[in-house]
């Protein structure tokens, strides 16, 4: 079975889950969050990638702090290493945490995923 390691990442000083992903040619890092049922990546993603947000059906989404933002998502193929999945990715002006998120959705059902803080990687393999 396929294994895909990447070394955590530093974000504002601190070592976290970021792994890079390719979705229509483009780089995008993203926090894998196991505590996030959907991907959500900020609205300026959907620019950089030519995609209007707003071409799908708005859901108000719930997040870590009780509140509710608007997402917006489209399935679109991502590429993790030489993985390629379609996942759901919404897009929202409001997404406050200062990343992108992976979250199981499209993307925990595929992968057995292994977090080591003491050794600072994330491991995915494939199940």
């Amino acid at each position: 079975m396929p294994v895909i390691e990447f070394p955590y990442s530093f974000h504002k000083g601190y070592l976290m889950p970021i792994i890079p992903v390719t979705i229509l040619g483009h780089k995008i890092w993203a926090y894998v969050d196991s505590g996030a049922t959907y991907s959500i990546f900020n609205a300026k993603e959907a620019d950089r990638l030519g995609i209007n947000p707003k071409d799908s059906k708005c859901r108000m989404i719930v997040v870590g702090d009780g509140s509710f933002i608007p997402v917006y998502f489209h399935n679109l193929l991502v590429h993790i290493a030489d993985i390629s999945l379609k996942v759901p990715i919404g897009f929202s002006e409001k997404l406050g945490v200062g990343f992108n998120l992976l979250g199981r959705k499209g993307l925990f059902e595929h992968f057995k995923i292994c977090f080591s803080d003491r050794k600072r990687k994330i491991t995915l393999q494939i199940e």
